[in-house]
């Protein structure tokens, strides 16, 4: 497999894999709610906050800080340097995996009686065993993703999903209909983090063992020592922690103003926080579902820009970036023009009615920037500047604050959204010029837009014409399931007209096209014979 192929294939691999771990997220909780009801439901979501902000303390940025590590001193053919990085990482990241497991089991009852309910403790506490396995399965990722190897993350991530869901289902089940109420069958609920974590333990350790990674030891490679590794993973993994936590800045900014903003416009308390939940309970959702395929991406390029600029084979790192750049605009930019005329469709489908199918409109924009945003700033910190895409979400937080003030009042609910859109936007623009000035390089606007453009104004106009059909059939009025089957056709519609419009306007690589994990060579082979690829 060429770098090329084995980059877009690991990419490709990572992106599926979160849309997939996603997809089996929104399921769960629509099953939950029904299962132990709005209570349990709530114990539920009390224990799960706590446990994923001590998670984030815990190891977030360790995944990507490693696998940069790594991939630098593969490239120099340190393979003692790889693995040392690998020890130091799992020990600091076991260590503050322990400390964590402690607050949160220890200190149980003092935060359920934090949360207002003291009966959240028991999911609290079914939680915690979680902390001793994730911050392992975080080293293992980094590891191998410093290879460019991705099959083990994806295939981790989606079983750590699957068992999760499905221990969340059957225990709750059982602990409801058992009698132990709705505290404990919340716990149930809980414990599945503790399931799935191990699920994925147990099938990297697995892959360590079958399939351990080897490298050629260069006999002149330098060296680096265990405390100045420490340092440098540390280095690396606390931006890009800010970076994780600045997204939930973002949300808390729409927490704090939007609610009061639209109070002061005339809105009621009870029509004010509808609204909100609109904004963040739809729209917003739906939004981030196409972004984790970016996140997909952006953990796929950071090791492989790292190797090249660490080789100083700067025509690589281009090559690796432009990928990757083109790869965002290609998933990203036809999942906000679907989301943005299907709407309506997909409002009821999901939510019952199409009572945020405006809010959802604007806010499609953003995925388009959220997308690209994210997938610069881990070129830039693939590359070494590991705190100027933190130090530009910031700014663009300070935007998202301004736009609210200025729109909400304007726009009520819409202007929530649409200052989203521009927030991302600012961030985005802002990586752009860090990218430019950083690495001097240009930006080629045209490859990576023009032509992916047309094929998205191609697809949007059939989807568009359908959309308008089922509007003229009265599609507002139809039941919630026939509206899921119209929704699903016109997806598919819009799926398959595309991806001829990509290879019809020459968007598509053979070697990209290949690279589609299982049926890529089959899918470039046909499209070759028939002229389609370039």
């Amino acid at each position: 497999m060429s770098q090329t192929r084995g980059f877009v294939h690991g990419a490709m691999l990572l992106a599926g894999a979160a849309a997939l771990s996603k997809l089996l997220g929104s399921v769960y909780t629509i099953v939950l709610q029904n299962i132990i009801g709005d209570r349990g439901m709530g114990l539920f979501q009390m224990a799960y906050p706590i446990y994923a902000t001590l998670l984030a303390i815990a190891t977030a940025g360790f995944p990507v800080a490693i696998s940069k590590l790594v991939s630098e001193r593969l490239a120099v053919g340190d393979a003692d340097g790889a693995r040392t990085v690998f020890r130091v990482a799992a020990a600091m990241l076991n260590g503050a995996g322990i400390v964590c497991f402690l607050i949160l089991f220890l200190g149980a009852g003092s935060l359920a009686e934090m949360t207002g309910d003291a009966e959240a403790a028991w999911a609290i506490r079914a939680i915690s065993p979680a902390l001793l396995l994730v911050p392992m399965l975080s080293a293992w990722r980094g590891y191998f993703q410093g290879f460019q190897w991705m099959e083990p993350t994806a295939v981790s991530q989606v079983l750590e999903q699957l068992v999760r869901v499905v221990t969340i289902i059957l225990l709750s089940v059982w602990l409801t209909h058992a009698g132990y109420g709705q505290p404990l069958a919340a716990a149930g609920a809980a414990f599945g983090a503790v399931t799935g974590a191990l699920a994925a333990f147990l099938q990297l350790l697995y892959t360590w063992w079958r399939r351990h990674p080897q490298v050629p030891v260069m006999v002149d490679a330098p060296r680096s020592s265990a405390f100045r590794l420490s340092k440098r993973i540390v280095y690396y993994a606390f931006p890009i922690s800010l970076g994780a936590m600045v997204v939930p800045l973002m949300n808390n900014i729409d927490v704090i103003t939007v609610v009061n903003l639209l109070k002061h416009s005339g809105f009621s308390q009870a029509g004010a926080t509808t609204q909100f939940g609109l904004l963040t309970g739809r729209a917003f959702k739906l939004m981030m579902l196409p972004t984790t395929l970016a996140a997909g991406i952006g953990i796929a390029v950071m090791p492989a820009v790292s190797e090249a600029f660490t080789l100083g084979f700067r025509r690589l790192v281009w090559d690796r970036m432009d990928m990757a750049i083109r790869l965002t605009i290609l998933l990203a930019l036809p999942a906000a023009v679907g989301l943005t005329l299907l709407a309506a469709p997909v409002d009821i489908t999901l939510f019952k009615d199409a009572s945020g199918s405006s809010v959802i409109e604007v806010m499609a924009a953003a995925t388009v920037f959220a997308s690209l945003q994210t997938t610069v700033a881990a070129v830039l910190q693939g590359c070494g500047y590991v705190y100027l895409p933190v130090l530009n979400l910031l700014g663009a937080a300070v935007v998202k604050l301004a736009a609210n003030l200025l729109l909400v009042p304007l726009y009520g609910i819409r202007g929530a959204a649409l200052a989203t859109v521009v927030s991302y936007l600012a961030a985005a623009v802002l990586n752009f010029v860090a990218l430019t000035s950083c690495l001097q390089v240009g930006l080629a606007w045209r490859r990576w837009f023009l032509r992916p453009a047309v094929a998205v104004f191609i697809m949007g106009a059939v989807v568009y014409a359908a959309a308008r059909q089922w509007l003229a059939w009265d599609g507002l009025d139809w039941t919630r399931t026939a509206t899921a089957a119209a929704l699903a056709g016109m997806i598919l519609l819009g799926g398959v007209v595309y991806g001829l419009a990509l290879l019809l306007t020459g968007s598509l690589e053979e070697q990209e096209l290949a690279s589609i994990p299982k049926v890529g060579p089959l899918l470039a082979a046909w499209c070759s014979r028939l002229g389609l690829l370039r």
